[in-house]
């Protein structure tokens, strides 16, 4: 049988830091399922450069991934955050996103939903969708700028969908109390990609360490980074530092090499003999999930990370370290805590926790939901 479309309204846009909406929108692709990617909607007003980004927009209705992958769509519609705005989007943007969608893909898709703003709860409808999933990924209610009613729109979502899945224990949590039935979906990794940086063991002790992603000061603890700089480890950062804190990327021992394409992620981690996640502790990110967890455990390099809650649960795997001095003390105790059960247990647990295996996994309930409709 023909398997049917799927829509996945993403909360970032395809060329953006390689996150869970575009793996599963790649992975639904694979399967059969005809897929499309409808890049963010937006979550809050956007800052000076939005101009630019509204004529690239504009320049293109949308286009096939170069790769293979699903259609990628950046839709034409205002942010959520003003009454007007929404009117407009209700009235005039959804409906012809609707037209583009069912043009591309065919009638009554999947939906995979991710921001929870007033533009998603419209265009739903729109959509006709035999199944709606709320891929729940991050605390919204949080976000800088978010829209003052986003916790009221993110319940009509709870509500609304057929299918809950959250990616952390916190997440989690928050939706059983609208969504009992909601059920957890944690972060992967696209396995064989990481785990071929096992050829090249680590250095003991360590030298070189490394954060790939966004840099951004809201998430990111600079203390944390420049503490492990001056302790005189070499301390290499990919990602976007549009939004890094002033000054740190020119100090010594530290080697800043930009954004880097994901599928480009592992020979630019070449060298790198442990990995850190240095996040602030605070409610931003409280119900977190790093997505590149698994990738970081896949490569059998020792991980260092802030207690996180979502990180709890893998303490065995990845040694919990609070502030600079605990960060700092746990890269320089490496050599004598790294064992060999240690590389071995990390790659096992990140073999299990494959893109393909939690594919399997969500397409297994979505396929049960369907087949219980009356």
């Amino acid at each position: 049988m023909r398997k049917p479309p799927v829509v996945v309204l993403s909360g970032v846009r395809w060329d953006f830091l390689w996150q869970r909406h575009q793996a599963l929108a790649t992975l639904f692709d694979r399967a059969g399922y005809p897929t499309a990617f409808v890049e963010t909607t937006g979550l809050a007003n956007p800052g000076p450069s939005a101009s630019r980004k509204v004529a690239a927009r504009l320049r293109r209705t949308g286009r096939k991934d170069p790769g293979g992958g699903p259609f990628v769509y950046p839709p034409l519609v205002l942010p959520p955050t003003y009454r007007a705005f929404r009117v407009a989007n209700r009235k005039l943007f959804l409906p012809r996103v609707a037209r583009d969608l069912r043009g591309f893909l065919g009638e009554r898709p999947i939906v995979v939903a991710y921001p929870p703003t007033r533009t998603t709860l419209d265009l739903i409808p729109h959509l006709d969708p035999r199944l709606v999933l709320y891929d729940l990924a991050d605390d919204y209610e949080r976000f800088p700028g978010a829209p003052k009613d986003i916790a009221s729109t993110e319940r009509e979502l709870l509500v609304l969908a057929d299918l809950v899945s959250c990616t952390s224990e916190p997440l989690l949590r928050k939706a059983r109390r609208v969504r009992p039935d909601a059920f957890p979906s944690g972060p992967a990794v696209d396995y064989e990609r990481f785990a071929a940086l096992r050829e090249h063991p680590p250095a003991l002790p360590a030298r070189t360490v490394c954060f790939f992603g966004h840099l951004g000061r809201e998430r990111l603890d600079f203390e944390v980074l420049r503490a492990i700089a001056r302790a005189g480890f070499r301390v290499r950062l990919l990602g976007n530092a549009e939004r890094a804190e002033k000054g740190f990327l020119g100090e010594p021992n530290v080697e800043y090499r930009g954004e880097v394409p994901h599928h480009l992620l592992p020979a630019a981690l070449a060298g790198v003999d442990a990995f850190i996640l240095p996040y602030r502790m605070g409610d931003l990110t409280h119900a977190i999930s790093p997505a590149k967890t698994y990738e970081c455990l896949a490569t059998g390099r020792p991980v260092v990370a802030s207690p996180l809650p979502a990180l709890e649960s893998l303490s065995k795997h990845v040694y919990l370290a609070d502030g600079p001095e605990g960060f700092v003390e746990a890269l320089g105790n490496l050599e004598g805590t790294e064992t060999g059960e240690r590389v071995r247990a990390r790659n096992r647990l990140a073999r299990e926790n494959s893109w393909e295996a939690r594919f399997r996994e969500l397409e297994d309930v979505i396929s049960r939901s369907l087949r219980d409709r009356p």
